[in-house]
């Protein structure tokens, strides 16, 4: 004789074990489904944040308003709801600063301004940089080559007697990685994850 009580608690048993492997995989598929989501996402920002005129071309927009001069700082900014490009560019002991529409290529603002004697130090330094140094493309090319994201700021410095850029790369959300490159040399010279 077959056990009732038995055949019900194992169609009971059977019953409760598809609801949990079926809640198991639902839950599977919407975290699997989020993820994909949010990657993404994080892709359509790069996108959307890259629109435009590239570091390159705002570059070189700047230095054909000043008819040459040496870059210090590039920089991809958000202001008054529209992505610009923010260049810092020194020429004949004059500091020139330019906001650069990010989807034009049309300088917003100019300033421009007399470096004064201990600024002028920095000047004279830039002048001297090599020609064989890398341009600020091929140090974004070779930071973006350590790290995926977005570039928000690149920077020219003198430090312990090289001249080396700092490139500030996002790399997700609230994420960010500074890398030093050697100007000269292009060695990596350090990564700096923040989070």
């Amino acid at each position: 004789m077959i056990n009732v009580t038995t055949t019900k608690e194992w169609i009971m048993m059977k019953r409760m074990n598809l609801v949990l492997a079926g809640t198991v995989l639902i839950s599977g598929l919407a975290l699997g489904g989020y993820a994909l989501s949010s990657d993404a996402v994080l892709a359509n920002e790069k996108e959307e944040n890259q629109s435009g005129i590239t570091y390159k071309e705002a570059e070189e927009i700047a230095i054909r308003e000043t008819g040459g001069g040496h870059i210090l700082q590039l920089e991809r900014d958000r202001d008054d709801g529209e992505d610009r490009y923010e260049v810092e560019i020194h020429k004949d002991g004059q500091e020139y600063e330019f906001d650069i529409a990010a989807d034009s290529g049309e300088v917003k603002q100019r300033k421009s301004e007399r470096i004064d004697d201990e600024d002028n130090d920095d000047d004279d330094e830039g002048s001297k940089l090599p020609a064989d140094a890398l341009s600020t493309d091929e140090a974004i090319k070779r930071a973006l080559e350590e790290v995926d994201g977005i570039v928000s700021e690149v920077e020219l410095d003198k430090e312990d007697g090289q001249y080396v850029y700092e490139i500030e790369v996002e790399t997700g959300k609230n994420n960010e990685t500074t890398i030093d490159i050697a100007a000269v040399s292009g060695e990596v010279l350090k990564v700096d994850m923040d989070d």
